[in-house]
């Protein structure tokens, strides 16, 4: 399992490195919208009535809603969505903070999962789009970001995790794992300081803001372990072998890149 988890990763992470690097703006945001519209299919088939025409219609939906965004929102208006979407994830903090199971069986629970896929993806692809605009570099960063936070969550919480850290939610998720992702992504963001040869001044902001993004990329993730609670599987799906489905994967940038790209915003 971990090998084809690490295969996986390495086949996955060198296709992405290529695509920020070598494709323009216009082509990455194509293929980042294609990925986000597998993510709509496998939402709608965690939460939501099973009907294809129901499913087809969500995806539809959203791609107009991209498209709308792509073409027609200037960025005044790309602010205005990714504050949105951090209020939304701030409340979503709420709600897992409170979180009971027995939710699981109430209709609002249900009607807040399976539309809340428009304020979780259609933002987070749009952060994407606006990082990659200001560099390849800066796009590149936040991924190795979230990517580095995972993996420090995954290893340290296999060898060292003892006190679960939402055990109704996820059990596999531990308080070492988050300090390991906090111990690692606190590493890669002094290599940021340096790459973006940032004034003395803006480093405490920067790292607060890195950190900040980290634990926000684990709330996305908690988030996702609601819908499959929810739908009462183990994974969004099987596309990636070792990894689950499209979901899985993107999870905790969904939550990470509105964030991410917000506090660049406040910074600049």
């Amino acid at each position: 399992m971990l090998k084809q988890r690490i295969i996986t990763a390495i086949i996955l992470g060198t296709i992405i490195t290529l695509a920020v690097f070598k494709l323009p703006n216009h082509f990455l945001a194509l293929i980042l919208a294609l990925i986000t519209l597998s993510g709509v299919w496998e939402w709608t088939s965690l939460v939501g009535p099973r009907y294809l025409i129901w499913k087809v219609a969500h995806i539809v939906f959203i791609a107009i809603l991209l498209m709308i965004t792509w073409v027609f929102i200037d960025s005044h208006h790309m602010r205005t969505i990714l504050f949105i979407a951090g209020l939304w994830w701030a409340g979503v903090v709420i709600l897992l903070a409170m979180y009971e199971p027995d939710w699981l069986q109430t209709g609002w629970l249900h009607r807040v999962l399976e539309f809340s896929s428009f304020v979780v993806l259609i933002p987070a692809w749009l952060a994407l789009i606006i990082l990659h605009k200001q560099g390849s570099v800066t796009l590149m960063f936040l991924l190795g970001l979230v990517w580095i936070a995972d993996s420090g969550a995954y290893f340290i919480g296999k060898r060292f995790g003892k006190n679960k850290l939402a055990a109704e939610l996820s059990p596999g998720k531990s308080r070492e794992g988050l300090y390991g992702a906090l111990i690692a992504s606190s590493l890669f963001t002094i290599l940021g300081i340096h790459l973006f040869s940032l004034d003395k001044k803006m480093w405490v902001y920067f790292i607060c803001l890195c950190l900040l993004t980290v634990l926000i990329s684990v709330i996305g993730d908690l988030y996702e372990s609601l819908l499959k609670r929810k739908a009462d599987v183990k994974n969004s799906g099987t596309v990636l072998p070792g990894h689950g489905g499209i979901l899985d994967r993107i999870d905790s940038l969904t939550a990470a890149a509105p964030g991410f790209a917000l506090g660049l915003y406040w910074m600049t």
